[in-house]
C-alpha cells in the first residue's frame, strides 16, 4: 500500500523513500488543510502516517488507514532501543 507522510515527518518520509517505500509527502499533494489531505488519501487508497492528533482523528472518522506517531509510541521505540543497547532503568 502506498503511504502518505504528513508534513511533520518530512525527514522520515524522505528516508523511507530512499530505501524504497512507495510514498507521497503531504506537501506533494498541493493541498494544505488536513480535511482535504485526508480526503485525498481516502480517494487514492493511501496509508497515512502522522504525528498530528487532528489528522489522526480525521483519518479515524473518515475510515482512512493510519499510523499515529504519538508520544507513547516514541517512548516505546526509545525504550526498545535502550534495552537493545543494554541500557536499563536506574
Amino acid at each position: 500500500m502506498k503511504l502518505l507522510i504528513d508534513e511533520q515527518l518530512l525527514g522520515c518520509g524522505l528516508l523511507l523513500r530512499s530505501i524504497g517505500y512507495d510514498l507521497l509527502l503531504a506537501n506533494e499533494t498541493g493541498l494544505q488543510k488536513d480535511p482535504a489531505i485526508v480526503e485525498y488519501a481516502k480517494n487514492n487508497h493511501l496509508f497515512v502516517i502522522t504525528e498530528d492528533n487532528g489528522m489522526a482523528t480525521l483519518c479515524k472518522f473518515r475510515e482512512v488507514p493510519y499510523l499515529h506517531i504519538d508520544v507513547s509510541l516514541k517512548a516505546k521505540m526509545i525504550v526498545r532501543e535502550l534495552q537493545q543497547l543494554g541500557i536499563t532503568k536506574s
